[in-house]
């Protein structure tokens, strides 16, 4: 399943299966992506959807249970504090439902044995996550108007190097897979197939000596001969490059996963809300490249809702998703061009300094 060894077999605080060592997800242990509230502060699902259609071109949901948030100065949360995301991304627009803080962090059911997660409030069920590798996932709005049916069929999982912050060790896996199902907004009911890229987070309360985070950029990228690639880059406050957090996957056409321990931002462009809206990125190893040239369309908030704080402004919700075109050149011989589509998130302090903005 994986390329040629890049970097020392290194492990995570976190999870039991090695950093940058691809597992077919069928084989993937049961303790490295099930909830485990006995040892974890904070725990979280998240799917990353693009779409081949560009009626929804892209989907962003899941949540946060407990003790996390976005701020540079990583200050330490209420462990029942729940982050909830159900956002649709329309050809109008950005269709965002927010009810981070409307449920308390015990409202999420897991099974300790196998992947069933469910939040039920008021005898309706919000959400659930079931099964693996194979799993339905299903989010609805508490008002009913936005709904998400999908299944997901994930094929290649990869745990992610920790990143130190000042209050906190942050961990993740990424997994990458197809998806197919019907997003419903109101009365209008779409099919939609394409791409995922899923992952499972975890935090551990840790004081370490290290600068904090002011930016990054996730980007995830699938391009037309059915490779794939997700990456971060990640500057500290200092705006230097932070180490270990300046990574990508690349995924080739026939399931070689191969990690590139380095990154380089060559370009970043925003645009009057301070978000990323063009960028380029070149991720490296010893013996593969792979340069991105990404652009994001400036999709405006067509609703928002859930709670009485939900931006109501696309510049007061600077995660926004970004759907995303692009092309990359990976450096095999010869050097080849490819095209593709993606969902990103830009990440930066100096556009959180409202904390009522830190929740979401």
């Amino acid at each position: 399943m994986s390329g040629r060894p890049q970097v020392p077999v290194r492990s995570s605080a976190a999870f039991v299966t090695s950093v940058g060592k691809a597992v077919q997800a069928t084989a993937f242990p049961t303790q490295d992506y099930l909830i485990d509230d006995t040892r974890f502060v904070s725990e979280g699902n998240w799917a990353f959807c693009r779409f081949t259609g560009d009626e929804i071109p892209a989907m962003r949901l899941g949540f946060q249970r407990g003790g996390f948030n976005s701020s540079s100065s990583e200050q330490r949360r209420n462990p029942e504090h729940l982050q909830l995301h159900l956002e649709a991304m329309t050809r109008e627009g950005a269709v965002l439902w927010l009810p981070t803080g409307s449920y308390p962090a015990k409202a999420i059911k897991s099974n300790p044995d196998v992947m069933d997660i469910a939040l039920i409030h008021d005898a309706r069920e919000l959400l659930s996550m079931h099964g693996w590798p194979s799993m339905t996932c299903r989010i609805r709005s508490g008002d009913g108007s936005l709904e998400a049916d999908l299944r997901f069929a994930f094929k290649v999982v990869m745990v992610l190097p920790d990143c130190l912050l000042p209050c906190c060790t942050f961990a993740m896996w990424e997994s990458f897979g197809d998806v197919e199902g019907t997003v419903r907004f109101g009365t209008r009911s779409r099919d939609v197939e394409g791409k995922v890229f899923f992952d499972h987070t975890r935090v551990l309360l840790h004081e370490n000596a290290v600068v904090a985070r002011q930016m990054y950029l996730y980007t995830t990228m699938y391009f037309e001969d059915g490779s794939a690639l997700f990456g971060y880059y990640s500057q500290d406050v200092e705006n230097i490059p932070i180490r270990d957090y300046c990574f990508a996957v690349y995924l080739d056409a026939i399931g070689h996963a191969h990690f590139m321990d380095h990154g380089l931002l060559e370009k970043l462009v925003v645009d009057c809300d301070g978000i990323a809206k063009q960028w380029r990125i070149t991720w490296g190893s010893d013996y593969l490249s792979v340069t991105l040239a990404s652009v994001a369309e400036g999709s405006q908030i067509l609703r928002c809702w859930g709670s009485p704080e939900a931006p109501q402004r696309r510049k007061d919700f600077s995660i926004i998703p970004l759907v995303l075109r692009g092309s990359a050149v990976i450096s095999t011989e010869p050097a080849r061009p490819l095209v593709g589509r993606g969902l990103a998130e830009h990440f930066d302090a100096s556009l959180w300094a409202d904390d009522r903005k830190k929740q979401w």
